[in-house]
């Protein structure tokens, strides 16, 4: 065809007046819709280390590892982003509302993939007898919170909340020889240990 179409010419006048009707980046930098979903981005503060982000996360892409040699014993959270989905899962569970949230960055191009990782590590809490995970600090702190009162049905959030007002001292030493007895009880325990303490308490089992 010789001569172009009146319509085609008719749409490469308009674009000629108008200007590009796609997005001017990379000449100016991307302006993401606010209901975007980007890389997930963790808050130290907000977080308390539940892990429920990981388990809602439809591609396995959050991994929770406990370090319980390490002083103190941590929790490390560590999201891969080059396999996220950004679905929005982690930031809807997310026990806090506040603990991981998808940002609007969206230029997540990289050379390295192992490289891709958000992470945040929180302290975490032992059984004193048997050094097992009861949870992170951060976590047992929050439902002592909100439990108000009620926590000190439970001698464990007793002493990390009175614990952390400055109210309660540093931990007795404790042989590990010794069997379980009436003392232990107010020890920060896990629920098989304190199961067993409470029993061999009212029953001498």
């Amino acid at each position: 065809m010789k001569k172009p179409k009146l319509r085609e010419l008719g749409e490469a006048v308009k674009a000629l007046v108008r200007g590009p009707a796609t997005d001017p980046f990379p000449a100016r930098p991307h302006v993401p819709f606010p209901s975007f979903r980007g890389k997930v981005k963790y808050s130290k503060d907000d977080c308390i280390g539940c892990g429920a982000c990981a388990e809602v996360c439809p591609s396995q892409c959050i991994t929770v590892t406990d370090d319980v040699s390490s002083d103190p014993p941590m929790r490390r959270f560590e999201q891969y982003w080059a396999a996220c989905i950004f679905c929005g899962q982690c930031q809807l569970n997310c026990t806090t509302e506040k603990g991981v949230r998808l940002t609007s960055e969206w230029d997540l191009a990289c050379f390295d993939r192992t490289g891709c990782i958000e992470s945040v590590e929180k302290p975490l809490v032992l059984c004193e007898v048997c050094r097992s995970v009861i949870g992170c600090r951060d976590h047992l702190l929050w439902v002592a919170e909100r439990l108000g009162a009620k926590r000190y049905a439970n001698p464990t959030l007793i002493l990390l909340a009175d614990g952390e007002m400055g109210l309660v001292g540093a931990p007795t030493p404790r042989d590990p020889d010794r069997p379980l007895d009436r003392g232990d009880t107010l020890r920060v325990l896990c629920p098989s240990c304190r199961r067993a303490a409470v029993l061999r308490e009212a029953w001498g089992a």
